[in-house]
């Protein structure tokens, strides 16, 4: 009888292992492979396929860049809105996880009204883009950097003023693009995390998944799968190594993020030197994410051409040279 009991209790202590251990990897794998945007999602969530939707003419176009996790090729695919006002003016807009361009492209209208040209890309494991893990901006990062070198080559009277705008997911990759280079006029990051480990945990907490121990377990199986070192490429410390004028808009009533994470990335933009240009933190009281635009787009509208006239005020000192390798 003792032996059928501690067989049984063994049986029991293995099922819970087995059940513990394909959770810790459904939860990894959630981390890393957001659910794409196809057309049908796109049509049902954002009433819109393409710019065009938006009455903007469009170009589709992709870039072949060299993945710095694996050496292989990846497909980035983007659309090129341009605007012939734009005398060399441009914005790269990068999208939020589990998104995509055909989300992007809402900034998009505002950004063409104040003079820019506009570059909206999927991200990696987005879209209509190759790759299979999102990597909170550590492997993005090269891969937009790659991208904004081949638009320069292929349009340089278009893009002698970048531009990076990032939108959650996509502000984070952008801090981290910005951080490996030193030719961009200016950055915009909307709703950004202050750090991917924490923000995921708290959203975790917000679905009441498994705790903190089942979290950490994945999170640590997410890099480990991914070979990304998401620590690296936290915003709150690469916003202030960003070497140009920056802007970050915040919603305080954001359900992904705490009011300690929303503290941080203040702290981190008034750390900023002045040496690297204007450095604006506007937050936005009882705002949702990602949702200050449509909440009041007059103001909204206000604060980003009060911010980019200030950068136009400075002179052009910024964005004009190129000297950053590849990091890992």
């Amino acid at each position: 009888m003792f032996r059928e009991l501690l067989l049984l209790a063994l049986v029991m202590v293995a099922i819970a292992l087995v059940f513990a251990g394909v959770l810790i990897v459904v939860m990894a794998l959630m981390l890393l492979r957001p659910r794409r945007m196809r057309d049908a999602r796109a049509i049902f969530m954002l009433q819109r396929l393409s710019p065009a939707d938006l009455e903007m003419e469009f170009e589709d176009v992709s870039f072949q860049v060299i993945d710095q996790c694996s050496g292989g090729k990846l497909t980035i695919a983007g659309w090129w809105i341009a605007n012939p006002e734009a005398r060399g003016r441009c914005a790269v807009i990068l999208h939020g996880y589990s998104d995509a361009k055909v989300g992007g492209i809402a900034w998009a209208p505002l950004l063409r009204e104040l003079g820019f040209s506009i570059l909206a890309i999927d991200l990696r494991a987005h879209g209509e883009s190759g790759g299979v893990n999102s990597t909170a901006g550590f492997w993005e990062r090269h891969d937009v950097s790659q991208v904004i070198d081949q638009l320069k080559a292929a349009r340089p009277a278009e893009t002698g003023q970048i531009l990076l705008f990032g939108i959650s997911l996509g502000a984070a990759t952008a801090a981290a693009t910005a951080a490996i280079r030193d030719d961009l006029w200016a950055v915009i990051l909307e709703c950004p995390f202050a750090d991917f480990h924490h923000a995921a945990g708290y959203q975790a907490d917000r679905l009441s998944t498994p705790g903190k121990l089942f979290q950490d377990l994945a999170f640590t199986l997410a890099k480990m799968i991914s070979r990304a070192d998401f620590d690296a490429v936290r915003p709150v410390d690469t916003i202030p190594k960003i070497p140009c004028p920056l802007m970050v808009i915040q919603s305080c009533d954001d359900p992904f993020l705490s009011e300690e994470d929303l503290e941080a990335v203040r702290r981190a933009v008034e750390s900023r030197s002045a040496a690297q240009g204007p450095s604006v933190c506007w937050a936005l009281p009882e705002t949702h994410h990602v949702v200050g635009m449509r909440k009041n787009p007059v103001e909204y509208k206000r604060r980003i051409e009060d911010f980019l006239s200030e950068v136009f005020t400075i002179g052009s000192r910024y964005g004009r040279s190129r000297d950053s390798g590849v990091e890992t």
